[in-house]
């Protein structure tokens, strides 16, 4: 609470004091937040800002014409530092990214396994059918309807199982794709911090000395 107060009081104090001293200029970051100052940084000389009073109402606003592309540049650049920002308060080092992929796939692999028990059981299913079906070939009998028609419902369940398992698979290699690229780009981040990337080692606990090895010592 003390900390919350005083970078409140410390944010009037210089927004006062920049009131007093001139105009007060207000823009949006590479971050995504906004910014006071008496001037515009060099770095954001292309960006849309706006000039305050003192009493902090806006008395003109400077709306830089930029292109549609440097438009959507500068939009990718505070998209990919807000994504930045979560992804390092999301993991604290790179074995976590892995854990959470694998955590991930745990849903899909278990429907995968269930669809492929049923494909087993939809395959069996049909070789039975076509089994009847020669056996009705061979005498020369005609095919009776409900066989006609479970056979059909057979191949097109067989069929649908068969896009859901490819609809899984795929699911899959995004995730994995995904995950892949989270942590190439934590790493990235990491390195130019010049933070740790992997997980820390357990230290080695020192052992418990016995009875004879403390009145060896104590010699």
């Amino acid at each position: 609470m003390k900390k919350i107060i005083f970078v409140f009081i410390a944010s009037a104090s210089f927004f006062f004091n920049t009131a007093h001293a001139g105009k007060i200029v207000k823009w949006v970051d590479n971050n995504g937040v906004t910014q006071y100052g008496d001037k515009l940084p060099p770095e954001y000389a292309g960006r849309k800002n706006s000039e305050m009073n003192d009493r902090g109402l806006v008395v003109k606003q400077n709306n830089v014409q930029t292109s549609p592309k440097s438009e959507a540049e500068t939009q990718l650049k505070i998209d990919q530092a807000r994504k930045d920002k979560i992804l390092i308060a999301s993991y604290s080092n790179a074995n976590e990214i892995d854990l959470a992929r694998d955590r991930s796939l745990e849903m899909d692999k278990a429907a995968l396994t269930s669809l492929t028990a049923q494909k087993d059981n939809i395959t069996a299913r049909i070789a039975r059918n076509n089994q009847t079906v020669d056996g009705f070939k061979k005498r020369n009998k005609p095919l009776p309807v409900n066989l006609e028609t479970e056979l059909k419902d057979a191949v097109a369940q067989s069929a649908r199982i068969d896009k859901q398992m490819a609809d899984r698979k795929l699911a899959m290699e995004v995730t994995k794709k995904n995950f892949a690229a989270d942590k190439e780009r934590f790493i990235a981040l990491k390195q130019a911090a010049g933070a740790p990337i992997e997980a820390p080692t357990a230290e080695a606990t020192p052992a418990v000395l016995s009875e004879s090895t403390k009145a060896d010592t104590q010699k």
